[in-house]
């Protein structure tokens, strides 16, 4: 009786620890992806309509904008309550610049979509075009306490005490090319992706050039990659976020992914997407599962993501690699 009342002791204990690990990790998920904050499109004139799509990562508002204008004079204020950050990604018929004041032209020498505008939360900046039909934009909102959390000590502070009216930098375009297309493809990425994206975006807008010598080619320490690589393992199908994995290492998020890269090679979204593909493609030579529920194994939303996914990784799809490597 007494080796019975132990043995479902452990077991209870078992299962209590077990619940808790869930309980913490599925709060932790649901603190991250918070509902996107309300749209305000601030003093319109000229405009017809607006259409926009809303995300979150990083506790940082993504808003995919779509704006059409009517003949003449356009323009809205930038601001909102939170701080925020546009790039403009097309224009047509003409072309749209920020300006401080609605009445005064920003100097310039280039006139093509592509650039960025930074905006202190309530400082009212002008979105500003003339006879163009239609703008097609990025905009990131967030609280200043989030760019210190994603940074840490690559936050340049100089950075965000003043306005920057339409900087072009290719590296801050191509990450919200790519977060624009999250609101586009009918196979969104996971969580990862998004906070990766909006990680890079934000180091190349606020980072500081001085950054530690030992992160920059050291990489992370062995114990720091040991704890990431057996986490990453543990949880592969799991939609796991940047954010998990710089905690462990006791790491912000931008010096964790820079030392990760470092470390291993690649990203920490494109890693976990390679191994991933590999234990699916181990998966295709020794078992008789279907693809579907291959992809259902190792986290991908259906087998059509999991196609995309692996064609992006091998060049090919999942049926041709395998009756290639099965011969």
């Amino acid at each position: 009786m007494r080796s019975c009342t132990i043995r479902l002791f452990f077991v209870f204990n078992r299962f209590l620890e077990r619940f808790i690990g869930w309980y913490s990790g599925h709060v932790a998920m649901e603190e991250d992806i918070r509902e996107p904050q309300p749209f305000e499109f601030r003093s319109p004139h000229g405009i017809n309509s607006v259409e926009h799509q809303s995300r979150c990562w990083n506790s940082i508002t993504v808003r995919h904008v779509v704006h059409y204008s009517n003949p003449g004079r356009v323009w809205h204020d930038i601001s909102s309550e939170q701080t925020t950050v546009a790039i403009l990604l097309e224009q047509i018929g003409g072309y749209c610049e920020a300006r401080l004041n609605v009445n005064r032209p920003t100097p310039r020498f280039r006139y093509d979509a592509g650039h960025a505008t930074f905006v202190p939360a309530e400082m009212p900046i002008w979105g500003y075009s003339d006879n163009i039909k239609v703008t097609r934009d990025l905009r990131l909102h967030f609280d200043d306490d989030a760019l210190p959390k994603i940074l840490g000590d690559d936050l340049d502070y100089a950075k965000v005490t003043s306005p920057v009216l339409m900087l072009y930098n290719e590296r801050v375009t191509k990450c919200a090319k790519l977060l624009a297309e999250e609101f586009t493809s009918r196979l969104r990425e996971n969580r990862m992706y998004g906070e990766s994206l909006t990680t890079a975006l934000m180091a190349s807008l606020f980072g500081s050039h001085d950054v530690s010598t030992r992160i920059k080619n050291g990489g992370l320490a062995r114990w720091q990659l040991k704890r990431v690589l057996e986490f990453l393992e543990a949880h592969l199908a799991e939609d796991i976020g940047l954010e998990e994995l710089a905690q462990l290492a006791g790491l912000s998020q931008s010096q964790f992914a820079r030392a990760f890269k470092a470390s291993t090679g690649l990203p920490p979204y494109k890693w976990r997407l390679h191994n991933r593909i590999k234990r699916a493609q181990e998966m295709l030579l020794n078992s008789n599962n279907s693809p579907s529920e291959i992809a259902l194994n190792y986290g991908f939303a259906d087998q059509s993501h999991f196609t995309k996914a692996f064609r992006r990784v091998t060049g090919t799809t999942p049926a041709n690699w395998k009756q290639h490597h099965k011969n």
